[in-house]
C-alpha cells in the first residue's frame, strides 16, 4: 500500500466521515427537541450504559481481528477467524444483552434514579448485541482495506437513524421510537455485511481453531475497555447522581458537539492500525515512524482549527439546534472539544503500542486516566457541576497522552512538527477572533460562519507558509477533481 494510496484512503474516509457527522449533526436537535432534558438524559445514559457492556462483551477481539489477520492471505485461516470470531461473540453478546434486561429495574432506580426507566432500558438492551456484532462484522472490510464498502455501511447507518428517528418521532413514539429506529438500522448493517462476507469468503461452521490465540491477544484489552469507559463515560453517571437525568442531558448535548474533534482522527484510526501492523511485521520500521507523524501532523492541522472554531460557536450551536434548557451547557463545549484532540492524540500513538504487542502499557495509561478522571470527578463536580466534568475529562486525555508520547518514543522515533503547530495555532486564533464575533440565529448563519473561518485558516496558514509545495500540489489536483466531476453532472 503506497503513501500516496494511503492519504487517497484516508481523504476519502474523511469525507465520509464528513457526511456522517452532517447526519448526526441534524440528528442531535430532532432528539433534543422532542425529547426535552429529562428523556434526552435517559437516552444518553442508555447509550453510556451499552457503551460499558459491549466492550466486555466484545473481550478485544475486533482488534485481534485488525492485528491478526491484516498480513494473511490464505482463505481458509481468513474463513475460521472471521466466523469464530462472529460466532463467539455473538453469544457472549446475547448473554450480556440478557444480563441487562433481568436487571434493569435496580438499575433505573439506583443508577438512571428514575424507576420508571425500567421499561427503556429493558428496550435498549438488545443493542448490546447489536453493538457487539456490528464492529466485527465492518471490521472485515476496514481489515482487508475494502474502504468504499466499510464507508457506504457507515453512511447507511447514519442516514438511516436520522430518516427512521425522524418518522418515529413524528408518530409519536419518544424514547422508544429512538430505541427502535437504532435497533433495525444495525439490523439491516450487520445483515448486508454478513451477506457481502458469505458472498466473498463462502461460509463454514467454525471450529474455533485459533480462537484461544486470538483471546490471549484480545482478552488484556478487556479491562483497558472498562477503563477506557471510566475516562469517556463515566462522568455522566457521576452527574446524574449528584444532578439528575436533566443535568446530563444537558452535558451529553454539549459533549456531542465538543466531541465532534474525534471524528477527524477516525479516518486516521481506521487505514492507519491495519497498515502499521503489515510494515512492522515487514519489519519496515522507518515507513512506521514516517506514518506516524504524517498522520499525527494532518490530524493536528486540523483539529485544531476545529477547536478553536467549536469554542467560537459554542453558544450558537446550543441556541440554535437545541432549546433554551440546553443553553447552558455551552462552556463544556471548549473543554470537551480540547479533550477531544488529545483524545486523538492518544489514538493515533496506542497504535505502536498495539503492533509490538505492549498491551499491558496500554492498560496502565488508561488506568491512570480512569483514576485521575473520577477523582477529579467526585471533587468538582458537586462545586462546579456540569464544567467541572469536562475538566476532569480534558485533564485525564493530557495525561494519557503524555504517557502514551513518552511509550512510544521509547520504541520509534517521532518528527512532532513544532513550527506547522505554532502556525496552526496563530492561524486559528486569527479565525476565531473573527468568527466570534458573528451574530447567528439560523443553521444557514452556523455553516456560513463554518465556511467563512476555514477560509480565513487556511489563507492564515497560506501566508505563513504552513503547507508544502507537494501538499498544496494535491490541493489543487482535488479542487480540479471535484470541479470536472461537477461539470460532468451538470452538463456544462
Amino acid at each position: 500500500m503506497s503513501y500516496r494510496k494511503f492519504a487517497r484512503d484516508v481523504g476519502f474516509i474523511g469525507a465520509v466521515q464528513v457526511l456522517t457527522s452532517l447526519g448526526n449533526f441534524f440528528l442531535l436537535p430532532i432528539v433534543t427537541k422532542s425529547l426535552g432534558t429529562h428523556y434526552y438524559g435517559l437516552w444518553a445514559q442508555i447509550c453510556i450504559t451499552v457503551s460499558l457492556i459491549s466492550p466486555l462483551a466484545l473481550m478485544g477481539l475486533s482488534m485481534g481481528l485488525i492485528r491478526f489477520l491484516s498480513s494473511e492471505t490464505k482463505k481458509e485461516v481468513i474463513k475460521e477467524a472471521v466466523y469464530s470470531i462472529l460466532f463467539f461473540v455473538t453469544i457472549s453478546g446475547f448473554l450480556a444483552s440478557f444480563l441487562l434486561y433481568s436487571f434493569a429495574k435496580p438499575l433505573a432506580t439506583f443508577g438512571f434514579k428514575d424507576p420508571e426507566a425500567t421499561y427503556f432500558i429493558q428496550a435498549g438492551s438488545l443493542l448490546i448485541l447489536l453493538s457487539v456484532i456490528e464492529p466485527v462484522s465492518l471490521f472485515y472490510f476496514r481489515v482487508f482495506r475494502q474502504i468504499k464498502k466499510f464507508s457506504l455501511l457507515t453512511l447507511f447507518e447514519a442516514f438511516g437513524k436520522l430518516l427512521f428517528i425522524l418518522v418515529l418521532l413524528k408518530m409519536g413514539y419518544g424514547l422508544l421510537g429512538v430505541i427502535a429506529a437504532t435497533l433495525f438500522v444495525q439490523s439491516v448493517i450487520i445483515l448486508i455485511a454478513f451477506l457481502t462476507i458469505i458472498s466473498q469468503i463462502g461460509f463454514v461452521i467454525p471450529r474455533f481453531t485459533y480462537i484461544m490465540e486470538y483471546l490471549q491477544f484480545s482478552l488484556p484489552l478487556t479491562p483497558n475497555a472498562l477503563i477506557r469507559w471510566i475516562t469517556e463515560s463515566s462522568d455522566k453517571y457521576l452527574v446524574t447522581y449528584f444532578l439528575g437525568l436533566e443535568s446530563v442531558g444537558v452535558y451529553s448535548a454539549a459533549c456531542s458537539f465538543g466531541s465532534l474533534i474525534q471524528l477527524f482522527v477516525g479516518p486516521l484510526q481506521l487505514i492507519l492500525l491495519p497498515e502499521l501492523s503489515k510494515l512492522y511485521d515487514e519489519n519496515k520500521i522507518d515507513e512506521v515512524e514516517i506514518y506516524m507523524s504524517h498522520s499525527l501532523r494532518y490530524f493536528l492541522l486540523i483539529s485544531i482549527p476545529a477547536v478553536f472554531g467549536l469554542s467560537a460557536l459554542a453558544k450558537p450551536l446550543l441556541s440554535v439546534l437545541t432549546t433554551e434548557d440546553f443553553l447552558s451547557g455551552w462552556l463544556v463545549i471548549p473543554v470537551i472539544a480540547l479533550s477531544g484532540l488529545l483524545a486523538g492524540v492518544v489514538q493515533i500513538f496506542i497504535n505502536t503500542l498495539f503492533i509490538i504487542k505492549k498491551t499491558k502499557a496500554q492498560t496502565y495509561i488508561n488506568l491512570a486516566g480512569a483514576v485521575s478522571n473520577t477523582l477529579i470527578n467526585l471533587f468538582l463536580i458537586p462545586s462546579v457541576g456540569i464544567v467541572g466534568a469536562a475538566l476532569s475529562t480534558l485533564f485525564a486525555y493530557f495525561l494519557m497522552a503524555a504517557l502514551c508520547m513518552h511509550m512510544s518514543l521509547k520504541y520509534f522515533k517521532h518528527d512532532f512538527c513544532y513550527l506547522d503547530i505554532a502556525k496552526s495555532i496563530l492561524s486559528s486564533m486569527t479565525m476565531y477572533f473573527v468568527i466570534s464575533r458573528f451574530g447567528i440565529l439560523s443553521i444557514s448563519g452556523l455553516f456560513e460562519a463554518a465556511v467563512i473561518g476555514m477560509i480565513i485558516y487556511l489563507l492564515v496558514m497560506f501566508l505563513l507558509g504552513g503547507f508544502s509545495d507537494r501538499e498544496l500540489s494535491l490541493v489543487k489536483k482535488c479542487l480540479f477533481g471535484v470541479k470536472n466531476s461537477l461539470v460532468k453532472i451538470i452538463g456544462i
